[in-house]
């Protein structure tokens, strides 16, 4: 599935973490948001570890569930 993802990393208590927010088909978000863990495939190739934490409309939540590796 294809999504537009806004992504923030940050330093929290010296771990780096994420959170942001993916926009896609609710159809497709809402079996993600029922499942504790999903992975966001970056433009980098880069692979994160996220629980979506709220789904409005064809817009989720996320939250980083590892420390964010440097890219």
């Amino acid at each position: 599935m294809k999504v537009r993802y806004k992504l923030v990393i940050e330093r929290r208590d010296g771990i780096v973490r994420a959170h942001g927010s993916v926009t896609g088909r609710h159809s497709a978000l809402h079996p993600l948001w029922l499942t504790p863990d999903a992975t966001l495939h970056l433009k980098d190739a880069r692979l994160l570890a996220v629980s979506l934490t709220d789904l409005v409309g064809d817009t989720a939540e996320f939250e980083s569930t590892e420390p964010v590796a440097r890219g």
